[in-house]
């Protein structure tokens, strides 16, 4: 035993950056919501595999049965290890018998736990992820329940790191007009607030209604951040764990960028959906891919100081 659950938390499972070339036999990627902080963990503690535990809105309650390193990263539940604070995108080193706790998240949706060299478990269709809505994949295909016990792959002792990542906590999500957007009435920008219908297939959206000459396609292929907008005239962004075809009429594609700031987002919160450019999407990502890239230049050896020095910060804006 390496890892054992006392708490799963609200909603956790094993997740990693997606389940590539099967889309064609219907089976959607799945893999981490927040791709950009599941990659800074994981960069961080230069991982080869990468895997991480995804927790949502409320987090668990971990025991380590051997020593190893780990990182937190996304949104901030208050996590402590042996009740003493531990701080988001930051190495620690935990001992045996040591415990980590997460309490609520108090900014943002997701948390990722990630450890030193990943966890031992199968992959299915070349990939970690776990999609539970068809049971696919991490633990049985399904969410971490207490009793639960993860193995470590090789676990060992990493300096310590901090790094300070950009802040992704504006309301603004942009997208790339697509093929269909014609066909809705003009659009600038219109607000919504998060439905707590919303899941890892998907964000639903309630507000102003887009009305459409005809909001109905013949069933064509989905991608991450497809903007579907059904006969009720309310907009549905989708996600990792989508179906791979569908029959409405979408708007448009999220930006990468802006997914981010998307899959962060709790029930009730505003944002506003904004036309923006194709060039503008490929530039955001590009910078955003790099600064994965970069993150272990970026990063500063030690425990973080509780201030952001800011040359140590590169923008993705």
């Amino acid at each position: 035993m390496s890892l054992k659950i006392i708490q799963p938390g609200l909603f956790t499972t094993l997740q990693d950056a997606g389940r590539n070339g099967v889309q064609h036999i219907g089976l959607s990627p799945s893999g981490a919501m927040d791709y950009f902080n599941f990659m800074v963990g994981n960069q961080l503690l230069e991982n080869e595999e990468f895997v991480s535990l995804e927790m949502t809105m409320q987090g668990g309650i971990f025991e380590f049965g051997r020593g190893n390193s780990f990182i937190i990263t996304g949104a901030d539940m208050q996590a402590t290890l042996n009740d003493r604070p531990v701080e988001v995108n930051t190495l620690y080193h935990a001992k045996m018998n040591d415990q980590l706790k997460f309490g609520a998240a108090v900014n943002g949706m997701r948390t990722y736990l990630t450890v030193r060299n990943g966890l031992d478990i199968e992959k299915v269709y070349d990939s970690y992820a776990t999609h539970t809505k068809i049971g696919l994949g991490g633990i049985d295909g399904r969410a971490l329940k207490a009793g639960d016990e993860l193995v470590f792959r090789n676990p060992e002792k990493v300096a310590e790191k901090t790094i300070y990542t950009p802040a992704f906590d504006d309301n603004k999500i942009r997208f790339i007009p697509g093929q269909q957007f014609e066909r809705f009435e003009k659009f600038k920008m219109k607000s919504y607030v998060i439905s707590n219908m919303s899941d890892r297939m998907g964000v639903r959206l309630e507000g102003d209604v887009i009305k459409a000459d005809d909001y109905d396609i013949i069933s064509e292929p989905v991608q991450l951040g497809s903007i579907q907008v059904s006969a009720t005239g309310q907009p549905i962004v989708l996600l990792n764990d989508r179906q791979t075809v569908g029959g409405y009429a979408k708007i448009g594609t999220v930006y990468f960028y802006d997914l981010v700031k998307l899959v962060q987002k709790k029930p009730g919160e505003t944002i506003h959906l904004v036309p923006g450019t194709l060039e503008e999407a490929v530039a955001e990502k590009k910078k955003m891919l790099k600064y994965i890239e970069d993150i272990n230049v970026l990063a500063y050896k030690g425990r973080s100081s509780g201030r952001k020095i800011q040359q140590l910060i590169k923008r993705v804006k």
